[in-house]
């Protein structure tokens, strides 16, 4: 992928200048990172690339993140930005070719494209997304999700009796694919294993209780696709 070429210039791993695709190539990659599954599998496989002291240093202050969230902070804001077309194509060739760092992509890194939006809940800073689970056995659950104050949690109610499931989750944890205990009211217990697009304001995946019920879920708006 297109991102080997912009890590390496940008983490400066190599003293040689990355490998150049052409702007063909470039349009196509794009393309495939516009499916927020191969977006997130990308951004993840970037984030562990190697990085000089030096680099990491200067990318920590340009994006104001700790030292350790460097690379995966870079990884995340560039390809995002790059998957939304905000990153011409001279522009990657520059920086790839020569580590010019282009207006284009000094704000892509500056702007963390996954700060809080505007409160949606009713306390201070708070986000509130609604969380839909489908269940096969024809079950239904809603409810949401809210973020506040660096810990989120989810609580839901089910269709057919008052029942309530709910959980917690960290959100310093940015990986795009995580692993959420469920617990419900009724004695039932499982997990849900949901995938996060990069502005963590949406979510889709699986979820599996106690009693062998298994269902699929949704958070905030995903794309029919996903």
């Amino acid at each position: 992928m297109i991102f080997t070429a912009i890590t390496m210039a940008a983490l400066s791993v190599s003293a040689n200048a990355a490998p150049v695709a052409s702007k063909g190539g470039y349009e196509y990659d794009r393309n495939r990172l516009s499916d927020p599954a191969a977006l997130n599998w990308n951004i993840e496989q970037c984030s562990h690339g190697a990085i000089t002291p030096e680099a990491q240093e200067k990318l920590a202050k340009l994006m104001d993140v700790p030292q350790a969230n460097v690379r995966y902070e870079f990884c995340r804001r560039i390809l995002s930005a790059y998957a939304k077309g905000a990153i011409p194509y001279d522009d990657y060739v520059q920086f790839a070719a020569s580590r010019v760092m282009a207006p284009s992509i000094a704000k892509a890194l500056r702007i963390s494209g996954s700060g809080p939006r505007k409160p949606r809940g009713d306390g201070q800073g708070e986000i509130v997304l609604p969380l839909l689970a489908k269940m096969d056995s024809g079950e239904t659950f809603k409810g949401s999700t809210i973020a506040s104050g660096g810990n989120g949690r989810f609580s839901v109610t089910s269709s057919r009796r008052s029942v309530k499931c709910s959980g917690a989750y960290d959100l310093k944890d940015r990986r795009p694919t995580v692993v959420l205990p469920v617990k419900c009211s009724d004695g039932r217990t499982g997990q849900a294993v949901i995938t996060r697009a990069p502005d963590l304001m949406s979510a889709w995946g699986k979820v599996k209780l106690s009693d062998g019920s298994t269902g699929r879920l949704t958070v905030g708006t995903v794309r029919k696709q996903q």
